[in-house]
Formats: structure tokens, sequence, C-alpha cells
């Protein structure tokens, strides 16, 4: 058995196949298409679904040995969405989630509601702005669907939204678990499709390239996936339950659960729904990691330093040579992370292991150095594509009826070195 998780990411798109014991088989990335359309960048969605298409017909040919995936599920950055048709085309271009056309739409939206944190890559803000500025294409929708979630809607017929996505909108009750007929009014939300919870099963695959490839079959589920940190999140939780992930890729997102259903959350947070739908809140803190190092130094220079087996000097240097200004805005970095942390704890977040993952989390130097900043072990999980394993691993647990196991490539612990650990206490 052989089941399919998909990573709609801001950067690449990712697909991976996992078989029955949890193993990622295959995988590949190739980067997101996308398109500006003068005002920022957007992503055509009927090309994103061509490409999908094929990355998924490519792997099952490599590793499926004739036999029709079990299960697909997708997961996605999340604030970003598709104004589709009855039939589910798309109407037109995607504005992406870290767009920031709507500022001034947002700032109208928070000033209005408080109950859930609303940023710039909110939902509600590119509602409001497109009913001002693409007034047809938004007023002519007959679904608003994430764009996380469109294959797996696509391919089954059955518009839905997950959960964690409704969370991204800013006009769900994270608490009450529940949208806020207020706030979906006041932002003019278009149509918006039933709710699932991560898991739960959309619809079965229909007619399409998939079907005439022999990719998939009409007993192929489609599986309700969504935001990709709690997914990605979700995989390690089942190694451990009480984990907080450190997860570095474009973004630096710190992830924890809480346990209380109403806890006090610190403002540097944002919140969402836990990755399996617990009782309690899931908790990030996230720092814009790529795009701070490129504002200011070349990737090859960053790339050079974080290859090394040990970051050159001592925490703070006040050199002015470029390893140096480099490695400041990594300890900067590093001690955000450590107040998100700290942030979790105040939160009601257990003080589980961390554990970190992400392109950038298999540098050795820049784990070191994290892990001397939180003054804790940080066990690093060897596993290339996370959100989408994390993905293929629910849709295995819909196509089995048992939980699915994750068995990473590997796992190594890096300890805080003393000197480093003691010199971090003090910034």
């Amino acid at each position: 058995m052989i089941a399919c998780g998909l990573d709609i990411g801001s950067t690449n798109l990712k697909v991976v196949l996992a078989g029955e014991d949890g193993r990622t088989l295959w995988v590949k990335s190739v980067p997101t298409p996308h398109v500006n359309d003068g005002l920022g960048t957007t992503t055509d969605a009927t090309a994103l679904m061509v490409l999908l298409e094929d990355l998924v017909i490519e792997g099952w040919r490599a590793v499926g040995s004739g036999r029709p995936l079990a299960a697909i599920s997708s997961s996605g950055v999340g604030e970003d969405g598709v104004c589709a048709d009855a039939d589910m085309r798309s109407l037109g271009l995607v504005i992406a989630w870290n767009d920031k056309r709507a500022l001034a739409e947002v700032a109208e939206f928070r000033e209005r509601f408080n109950f859930t944190r609303v940023d710039f890559h909110s939902t509600a803000g590119k509602w409001m702005w497109m009913r001002k500025h693409r007034a047809a294409e938004i007023g002519g929708a007959k679904h608003w669907i994430a764009l996380a979630d469109y294959p797996c809607a696509l391919w089954c017929g059955q518009p839905f939204m997950s959960e964690t996505l409704a969370a991204r909108t800013g006009c769900y009750d994270l608490v009450n678990r529940c949208w806020s007929a207020e706030a979906l009014g006041f932002a003019e939300a278009p149509p918006l499709p039933r709710l699932l919870r991560t898991g739960e099963i959309a619809g079965t695959a229909g007619p399409g390239r998939l079907r005439e490839a022999g990719v998939v079959s009409p007993s192929t589920l489609l599986v309700a996936g969504g935001h990709d940190h709690p997914i990605a999140s979700s995989a390690i939780l089942r190694l451990n339950g009480e984990a907080r992930i450190d997860s570095l890729g474009t973004a630096n997102a710190i992830y924890g659960e809480t346990r209380a259903a109403h806890p006090r959350i610190d403002e540097s947070l944002e919140t969402t729904i836990p990755a399996m739908c617990g009782p309690g809140l899931a908790v990030v803190g996230v720092t814009e990691f790529t795009l701070t190092l490129e504002k200011h130094f070349t990737r090859e220079a960053v790339r050079e330093l974080l290859a090394l087996p040990r970051l050159p000097g001592t925490p703070d240097p006040k050199g002015e040579d470029e390893p140096s200004r480099i490695r400041r805005v990594l300890e900067e970095m590093a001690l955000r992370g450590r107040d998100f942390l700290r942030a979790f704890d105040r939160a009601g977040v257990p003080r589980g292991a961390i554990y970190a993952t992400g392109g950038w989390a298999r540098s050795t130097a820049l784990m070191e150095l994290r892990a001397s900043a939180f003054r804790e072990p940080v066990t690093v999980v060897d596993e290339p594509e996370l959100v989408g394993l994390g993905a293929a691993l629910l849709a295995l647990e819909a196509a089995t009826g048992t939980t699915a196991s994750f068995t990473p490539q590997g796992l190594h612990v890096i300890d805080p070195l003393g000197r480093w650990s003691e010199a971090y206490a003090g910034l």
C-alpha cells in the first residue's frame, strides 16, 4: 500500500510517496510556478495542478508497481486560495500568502475584531482587497478553496476546507471552533465550503489524468490535510507527544501545543488548531529566516558559512567582516526563538524535547548555535520533506484505519556547547 502527501510551499512544490511502514519511498521538489501580476507574487492554480499531476504520475511510475495509490492528502501555507466556479475551475490568479497588498484592509479588520490574531497574511484582508480591486472575480466565485486543499478537492470533485486552514483566515474562532458570522460578513467572504478536520476523508478519486494514468482508482481516498506547520509537526508528535518543533525553512516557525483550551497567549505568538485537532491550541512563533538573511547577504555566503563544521568566532562578535555579521544575524534569530520558547512556557506548552526540521536544520553549525542559545539539546530529524510526509501519514491512516508510524531516516542530537551556552545566557 502506498500513500501520497503533497506540500504546496511558497518556494517549492513537493510530492512524497510513503509505504505502509511510514517510510519515504520517493520524493521530489520543484519550484512553485509563480506569476507577477504587476503588484506582487501570484500563482496560476491551473498550471500548478498540471505540474502536481506530472509529479504524482512520475513518482507512481517509479515506485507504484502498477498498484493505484491508496490515499492522497495535501498541505500548504494556508492563507492563499482559489476563487472557483461551480466546477471548481480557477477564475483568476491566486494572491500569495506573503503578499502585502492588503495591509490597509487588514488594519481595518483588526480594529474591529480581536478574537484571533490577524496579520498582513491573513485571508480576511485579501478578501476585502479583492472586493475593491477584483470584484468580478470574487463576486462570481461559487467556491473559495484554500490552495493547499485545492488538489484533493478537485480530484474528488467535492469542495472542502481543512480546519487548520480556516484558522488562517482571521474569521475562525479557535477556542469555540466555529466561524464568526460577523467577521465573515465584515470581510465580505466569498462562499466557503464545508469544514473537515485533519485526517477526515473528503471523497474518492474521480475521472481525470490520474485515473487515466492508473495512478488512482475509484477507491483511492482524498484526505483533508491542512496548514503546513501543524502537518509537519504531526509527524514528529508521533515520536514524542510533547515535542516542541523548530522548523527552519523559508520561515523559522517554532511550534508547540497547549493542553488548556483557554491558555494565556503572548502577543508575539500566533495561534492555530493543533496538528490532530486536539482540545488545546497550537502556538507558533514565526521569524522570516531566509528573507532576513537574503536582505543583507548573498545566499552563497550564508551557505558557505553554514557548511562549516562550526561557526567561527564567539557569541556577539564585534568584527565587521561578513562571517561575523552573518553570525550576528543568526544569533539574533536564535535568541528570538528562545523568547518564543519562554512564551510557550507561559502559555502552558509542556517542556518536551526540541526537535528541528527543515532545510536549514541540515547545518550542524547552525544547530549548535541554536542549541546553545536555547540552552537545551536539539534533536535533528533527518527527513527531506517532512510536511509532505506528514500529509502522506494522514492519508495512510485514513486508508488503513490504524495509526501510522513515523520512521525518520535518522535522528541525531545536538548538545549545546558549554562555553557558548553560558555566553548566550547573558544575551
